[in-house]
């Protein structure tokens, strides 16, 4: 009996030499037929449920470094591509400060758009901007596209019009990621997962600054919170843009 069960190693194996044994020993006891046959039915039955538990731990551990793969190498991929995002962000914040390109030149490229008219509530003051975030929602139209990645697109559609999208909170003006995912929805032509969210809350949260602040609800949802100044410079922005789009309609029009 120690021969066998040394000389197995596998678990379904070393229980076939034991029922082997064990059946051996009782008919050499002088057991009958229908008592071997029990013993030798519930052994196998015994031998098919260890083979099966055996089979989904092998799966199972399969799956599992399947999965650290899988996930090593979407951590590689996320650092490549921040450190291209970054760069990329970079290099239009070098042109914009170079005066290369104009943080709110228009589409046509008009000078004549820029009219002065002292500030009111029409035309407020707009202030310079102080976040990332500010110089991408700045980035003329005809330039997001090749410039902006598709999930730093997203954000500075969230971005641009937030006032329009969030809800006031003591800390400034909020949104929940589920009403995230509904604007992202109903802007897009595609299926927006929870990962898209995902990468376009920590988007607004690295190109805010301290200005977005991502916090965690009661309920474990994670929220974007905006500062109301940021707010207001955005609103600013947008209506500073929108009164020189009129200037130059005006203009094109006579």
């Amino acid at each position: 009996m120690r021969e066998a069960t040394t000389a197995t190693t596998e678990p379904a194996a070393a229980l076939e030499a034991f029922i082997e044994t064990t059946t051996d020993a009782l008919a050499s006891l002088g057991a009958d037929e229908d008592t071997l046959s029990t013993v030798t039915t519930a052994g196998d039955e015994l031998v098919e449920t260890v083979t099966d538990e055996q089979d989904r731990r092998e799966e199972l551990e399969e799956r599992v470094n399947t999965l650290e793969a899988e996930l090593t190498a979407e951590r590689e991929t996320r650092a490549k591509e921040a450190a291209e995002d970054r760069k990329r962000l970079h290099d239009l914040e070098t042109q914009i400060d170079a005066g290369l390109i104009e943080p709110d030149e228009a589409s046509t490229g008009d000078d004549t758009a820029a009219v002065d008219t002292p500030p009111g509530p029409s035309t407020p003051q707009v202030q310079p901007p102080e976040t990332p975030l500010e110089d991408v929602i700045r980035i003329p139209e005809h330039l997001v596209e090749s410039n902006l990645t598709a999930n730093q697109r997203r954000a500075r559609f969230v971005a641009t019009d937030i006032h329009e999208y969030t809800q006031r909170v003591p800390a400034g003006r909020a949104i929940k990621s589920s009403e995230l995912r509904r604007v992202l929805t109903a802007g897009a032509d595609t299926r927006i997962y929870t990962q898209t969210v995902s990468r376009v809350i920590e988007f607004l949260d690295e190109l805010g600054g301290e200005d977005v602040q991502v916090r965690e609800s009661k309920q474990g949802e994670r929220v974007v919170v905006f500062d109301e100044a940021f707010v207001n410079r955005v609103r600013a922005h947008q209506r500073h843009a929108e009164s020189n789009t009129v200037v130059t309609d005006a203009e094109v029009a006579r």
